[in-house]
């Protein structure tokens, strides 16, 4: 049975989605100084405002300026308040109620409400290519949104579905008003983007949020936000102190940037998984001693040295720390040549194998090189008796390359069902899969203890079917001066200061 890669959710969660926009997203910085404006080197250049709708670089500029209902911390990856001060989960997950944050006012000045949340989200609803779907399933969980009070909104879902809570955190499902006001730490005036693509936003004087000493948030006076599309400029601008902060460097300059002394790298950790699926309707491996062996076969450690230190193996498709992580998981499969090759033989399985192995033709957020990852596991199959024929591929196109061995790559989302459910729920057609079952069972129970515990059988039995073999979980790698005070790699700036 062919395991689809999770593409619409890679697309959608990319590069924003991972980390959470608020306040939580890092501590509060001792001694932080008021004033000075940010300089960001952005991969591409900021091209919409609304946050239903926005690419990845557009993704940057809008979580500064609007804010969701709930954030993740990405220390614990417990949902916090942001927005909503509280909310209230009914009928078994099907209803949530959330109280809003009472003093919060948009931009323009209009006091946050429950009709504006209800008119946000009913903007994404009804709005072509937006990320509504995506984040809500299709057809949507969302049955209603009522306001039950001027400062309560209940949402009613067809049906309790797990990610739901996490996906208000999503940037997103952040909260706008119809001419695109938010409540963010800064604000864009109407003539902020510039016809070069340069986006300059300035501090938002009402924002709501305070430090734990109790200062005033942001601590910025404004952002700007440059399109530098080659990463090698983008870090050259860095060097030369035309930017405070490049995004999204390749290995290179992230290894280079770690060299000068006056920059800061921060990688954002986890962004992606990178996983090798089997197709296991192609013989030989719809045999299971078959997958095992290539699970047997594949070094890790090896894969590693592409990646700078930017990488750790994964012995499972969710990071430490996720809601459903097996501690008890301790790899995946052994690395073991030898009981490799035993286990083909054993199983009468004629050697040598042709099989195809399918990877992405430029890189992607889990394969910074991918030609030379697809090199190194060809390198390891072969040492089992696998001939692999590398094909490079749109990574759009790698669900459909009907290939033996496919290099996916897997955005780690705000939730598992995020990894879990395009990696292993889209695909069953004979309704008997006990790893499908599961997932389906998780994604419709609201109660995380109970879907960690559904996440850590499927983490098991996927040890023991060998349809997917994870393989690293790669960063993705941003640089900043070293002035710049409480930034860890993420993409939000309201609680970061320059030192003069």
């Amino acid at each position: 049975m062919r395991r689809a890669p999770a593409l619409a959710l890679a697309l959608l969660f990319g590069v924003a989605c991972q980390v959470p926009s608020g306040a939580t997203a890092t501590p509060a910085p001792t001694g932080a100084q008021q004033g000075g404006t940010l300089r960001v080197a952005l991969p591409a250049e900021v091209t919409a405002f609304d946050p239903w709708t926005t690419d990845p670089a557009s993704l940057m500029a809008t979580r500064q300026i609007f804010e969701t209902l709930v954030e993740v911390d990405p220390a614990t990856s417990r949902i916090t308040p942001a927005l909503a001060s509280s909310w209230q989960m009914t009928n078994d997950g099907a209803s949530w109620t959330f109280t809003l944050r009472e003093g919060v006012r948009f931009h323009d000045g209009v006091p946050l409400d429950a009709p504006s949340v209800i008119a946000s989200f009913e903007r994404g609803r009804t709005t072509r290519a937006s990320a509504y779907r995506a984040l809500f399933d299709e057809p949507s969980a969302i049955v209603s949104i009522q306001a039950v009070d001027p400062r309560t909104v209940r949402f009613d879902l067809r049906a309790p579905f797990g990610p739901f809570l996490a996906h208000l955190a999503a940037p997103q499902a952040a909260i706008a008003r119809a001419n695109l006001a938010g409540t963010g730490p800064f604000t864009a005036s109407a003539n902020a983007l510039a016809p070069d693509g340069t986006l300059t936003l300035g501090r938002n004087d009402l924002y709501w949020r305070r430090d734990a000493a109790g200062k005033q948030l942001p601590y910025l006076d404004g952002l700007v936000f440059r399109p530098v599309r080659d990463a090698t400029s983008r870090l050259a601008e860095l060097r030369a102190g035309r930017v405070d902060v490049a995004l999204d460097l390749p290995i290179a300059q992230a290894s280079t940037a770690r060299s000068d002394p006056s920059l800061v790298v921060s990688p954002r950790k986890d962004a992606a998984l990178a996983s090798l699926g089997i197709d296991a309707t192609a013989p030989p491996f719809d045999r299971l001693e078959a997958r095992r062996a290539v699970a047997m076969a594949v070094n890790r450690n090896a894969l590693s040295a592409v990646y700078a230190g930017t990488s750790r193996p994964a012995t499972q498709v969710v990071p430490p720390g996720s809601l459903g992580y097996d501690e008890s998981v301790v790899e995946f499969a052994p690395l073991d040549t030898d009981a490799g090759r035993k286990a083909l033989a054993d199983a009468h399985v004629a050697t040598p194998i042709s099989a195809d192995l399918a990877y992405p033709n430029g890189p992607t957020a889990a394969y910074p090189d991918p030609q030379r990852i697809a090199q190194s596991i060809a390198a390891d199959l072969g040492k089992i008796g696998i001939v692999a024929r590398l094909r490079a591929v749109d990574p759009a196109a790698l669900r459909d390359a009907k290939a033996a061995f496919t290099l996916d790559t897997t955005a780690i989302g705000l939730d598992p069902d995020d990894v879990f459910w395009p990696l292993y729920g889209l695909d069953d057609p004979s309704g008997t899969s006990l790893i499908v079952g599961l997932v389906k069972k998780a994604r419709a129970d609201a109660d995380p203890t109970k879907r960690a515990e559904l996440y850590k059988q499927v983490s098991k039995i996927a040890r023991t079917d060998a349809l997917r073999i994870p393989l690293l979980f790669a960063d993705r790698p941003n640089a900043a001066t070293a002035r710049l005070v409480g930034y860890t790699g993420i993409e939000y700036f309201g609680t970061v200061w320059l030192r003069p």
